[in-house]
């Protein structure tokens, strides 16, 4: 249930163009690894503590930042995206067959969740790529910093408490401090299209 969850919201990430339905695909995402998570990170009190700052900055505040900001923005609700929805299909179902294969790789073979971390990963990289808005790259950084959360936990059960660090500190890096970065840039270019930013460098 949890990897059909998983494969939903990160197709949705790739298929959807509304800044808000991919937010909303972000959120299922994140707290469906949360879920998936939460069992390493009970394992001490460190890490629980960590895991509870990690999942409300990656399930609730970094989301309500964004909301807020989608809010005061209405032209970043588009993230235009690079190419036509067949493409788009067509990549996503290429990211599952891609997973589908690292899982098989024989170094992975006792792993569990091997094939969601990787499609998540391609997720990731893939909203960097396809979508021209740079909300959409603070998101694809937000859902690689869970999928690398979830590898973490899974590489690594033995060593929670820098896991959940490592992952408390990208989820704040990637939210806010990518906020300040872009609301400093809307005055230049009100909808945030990295086509136009790449004209103005030059």
């Amino acid at each position: 249930m949890i990897e059909l969850l998983l494969l939903f919201a990160g197709a949705t990430l790739l298929m959807d163009g509304r800044t808000s339905h991919v937010l909303i695909a972000y959120v299922a995402l994140a707290a469906t690894t949360s879920v998936a998570i939460a069992p390493v990170a009970a394992s001490t009190p460190v890490a629980a503590a960590l895991f509870a700052v990690s999942t409300l900055l990656k399930v609730v505040l970094a989301p309500l930042g964004l909301f807020f900001f989608l809010r005061s923005n209405p032209a970043t609700g588009n993230l235009r995206p690079s190419i036509a929805m067949p493409l788009r299909l067509v990549l996503v179902l290429g990211f599952a067959l891609v997973s589908r294969g690292v899982a098989r790789f024989p170094a992975l073979s006792g792993l569990p969740m091997r094939d969601s971390i990787a499609f998540l990963v391609l997720c990731g990289v893939g909203m960097l790529i396809v979508h021209r808005n740079l909300v959409a790259d603070m998101i694809g950084l937000l859902v690689l910093g869970v999928a690398i959360d979830l590898a973490g936990a899974v590489l690594a059960p033995q060593l929670p408490e820098s896991i959940e660090l490592s992952a408390t500190f990208d989820a704040l890096l990637a939210t806010f401090l990518g906020l300040t970065l872009v609301r400093s840039m809307l005055g230049h270019n009100p909808g945030l299209d990295v086509e136009d930013m790449r004209k103005l460098r030059g």
